[in-house]
């Protein structure tokens, strides 16, 4: 064996340790949900989190968020926490993973709680509404967005009621803050008449050619994917140069 045919198995080898090792995007539900954070016993408030790396949203780089209590991420002003349809414009660069106006201070089960996980270029932040009632206290909503650091994000709606008979309306989707780029929907007028994706995730990919997210929507499942370990591809792999470099050595 010639050492450049050495040399193209050691980078086949290594290709696949880091590709297997990279996490899939998966349409399945966060568990791991983190710190309990004090917008649970808040109304129309927002918090200032540490996403733990450089997320790019619409072509800028941000490392921290305003996360709110009405299901919103917002990346610009502190103040944002609004709730409405006009997301193109009004609150800057956006994701509204459930834009309604709900209220966790109006009942103890209701609980966001926010986590950051992964490794070094491969992490993601957690931010979850779990069992969050609206303002008129008829309907409970658990739902997550997750930002990875690959620039995708997820959102996921474990269970999707509404927000009442409130003549509001709930919005769902991204938006630049530029008035011209954004991708959303919105469910109108409470619980009656709204399309909420119950059991739904949504994956939000950039799409570089028309400056916007792409939006693809799976079933959710909340049961646990296993990705291969590290230390066991990486024992295979020692293993299998081994027996490479012996072979080469006779």
């Amino acid at each position: 064996m010639t050492i450049w045919k050495l040399i193209t198995i050691s980078f086949i080898t290594f290709t696949l340790i880091a590709t297997a090792n990279a996490a899939p995007i998966t349409p399945t539900w966060e568990s791991n949900y983190g710190m309990l954070s004090d917008l649970s016993d808040d109304d129309d408030n927002n918090e200032l989190f540490d996403l733990g790396f450089d997320f790019t949203f619409y072509g800028t780089d941000y490392d921290e968020v305003y996360g709110s209590t009405n299901g919103s991420l917002f990346f610009d002003d502190e103040e944002d926490f609004g709730i409405g349809s006009d997301i193109e414009g009004s609150y800057g660069p956006m994701i509204a993973a459930f834009s309604a106006d709900l209220c966790p201070e109006c009942d103890s089960d209701s609980e966001i709680y926010t986590n950051t996980l992964g490794t070094a270029g491969d992490m993601r932040f957690i931010m979850t509404w779990l069992n969050v009632i609206d303002y008129e206290e008829e309907f409970y909503n658990s739902f997550q967005a997750i930002l990875f650091e690959s620039g995708s994000i997820q959102v996921n709606y474990l269970e999707l009621n509404g927000s009442g008979e409130d003549n509001g309306d709930d919005v769902i989707g991204v938006s630049s803050g530029n008035g011209t780029n954004f991708n959303y929907f919105i469910a109108d007028d409470g619980n009656d008449n709204g399309i909420y994706p119950n059991g739904q995730s949504f994956l939000y990919n950039w799409n570089a050619g028309s400056a916007n997210y792409d939006l693809a929507v799976e079933n959710l499942s909340t049961s646990t994917v296993s990705v291969p370990e590290p230390s066991t591809l990486a024992i295979f792999v020692l293993g299998f140069m081994g027996l490479v470099l012996r072979r080469f050595k006779n």
